[in-house]
Protein backbone atom coordinates (compact mmCIF):
# COMPACT_ATOMS: atom_id res chain seq x y z
CA UNK A 1 0.00 0.00 0.00
CA UNK A 2 0.88 3.71 -0.71
CA UNK A 3 0.35 6.61 1.28
CA UNK A 4 -0.38 10.10 0.36
CA UNK A 5 3.12 12.33 1.70
CA UNK A 6 3.01 14.54 4.38
CA UNK A 7 2.97 17.33 4.75
CA UNK A 8 1.74 18.12 1.09
CA UNK A 9 2.25 20.41 -0.56
CA UNK A 10 5.75 20.80 1.61
CA UNK A 11 8.52 23.23 2.14
CA UNK A 12 10.89 21.23 4.32
CA UNK A 13 10.50 17.78 4.36
CA UNK A 14 7.86 15.28 3.56
CA UNK A 15 7.04 11.67 5.08
CA UNK A 16 5.82 8.97 2.33
CA UNK A 17 4.22 6.06 4.12
CA UNK A 18 3.79 2.69 3.04
CA UNK A 19 3.15 -1.21 3.84
CA UNK A 20 4.99 -3.76 2.48
CA UNK A 21 4.11 -8.03 3.33
CA UNK A 22 6.70 -9.85 4.16
CA UNK A 23 6.37 -12.15 1.06
CA UNK A 24 7.58 -8.73 -0.96
CA UNK A 25 11.53 -9.39 -1.64
CA UNK A 26 11.65 -6.32 -3.47
CA UNK A 27 10.37 -3.36 -3.78
CA UNK A 28 11.53 0.57 -4.27
CA UNK A 29 10.25 3.92 -4.22
CA UNK A 30 10.64 6.19 -7.60
CA UNK A 31 10.44 9.65 -7.63
CA UNK A 32 9.20 11.13 -11.22
CA UNK A 33 8.99 14.65 -12.36
CA UNK A 34 6.02 15.80 -14.45
CA UNK A 35 7.94 15.27 -17.85
CA UNK A 36 8.05 11.34 -16.85
CA UNK A 37 12.07 11.39 -15.80
CA UNK A 38 13.10 9.36 -13.22
CA UNK A 39 14.71 11.55 -10.27
CA UNK A 40 15.37 8.89 -7.79
CA UNK A 41 15.10 5.54 -6.75
CA UNK A 42 15.08 4.34 -3.31
CA UNK A 43 15.39 1.02 -2.31
CA UNK A 44 12.76 -0.52 0.43
CA UNK A 45 13.93 -2.81 2.81
CA UNK A 46 11.25 -2.76 5.62
CA UNK A 47 8.43 -4.96 5.60
CA UNK A 48 5.01 -3.97 7.08
CA UNK A 49 4.90 -0.42 7.95
CA UNK A 50 7.94 2.08 6.59
CA UNK A 51 8.22 4.85 5.91
CA UNK A 52 10.89 7.47 3.54
CA UNK A 53 11.42 11.17 4.43
CA UNK A 54 12.03 13.62 1.07
CA UNK A 55 13.90 16.58 1.71
CA UNK A 56 12.84 19.75 -0.19
CA UNK A 57 16.49 20.42 -1.03
CA UNK A 58 16.95 17.52 -3.38
CA UNK A 59 14.41 18.76 -5.97
CA UNK A 60 13.39 22.42 -7.31
CA UNK A 61 9.33 23.56 -6.81
CA UNK A 62 7.35 22.04 -8.38
CA UNK A 63 4.46 19.06 -8.79
CA UNK A 64 6.32 15.72 -8.63
CA UNK A 65 5.02 11.68 -9.01
CA UNK A 66 6.06 9.33 -6.60
CA UNK A 67 5.47 5.19 -7.52
CA UNK A 68 5.79 2.29 -5.83
CA UNK A 69 6.95 -1.10 -7.20
CA UNK A 70 7.10 -4.26 -5.67
CA UNK A 71 8.22 -7.15 -7.07
CA UNK A 72 8.38 -5.56 -10.66
CA UNK A 73 4.65 -4.61 -10.26
CA UNK A 74 3.23 -1.19 -9.98
CA UNK A 75 1.21 -0.84 -6.36
CA UNK A 76 0.44 2.91 -6.30
CA UNK A 77 1.27 6.48 -8.01
CA UNK A 78 0.44 9.50 -6.21
CA UNK A 79 1.41 13.23 -6.61
CA UNK A 80 3.16 15.44 -4.34
CA UNK A 81 3.91 19.22 -4.26
CA UNK A 82 6.93 21.08 -3.14
CA UNK A 83 6.68 24.62 -2.73
CA UNK A 84 9.74 27.34 -1.78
Amino acid sequence: VLYQNSPNPFSQSTEIKYYLPTSVSKASLYIYDMQGSQLKQINLTTRGNGSVTISASEFNAGMYLYALIADEKEIGVKRMILTK
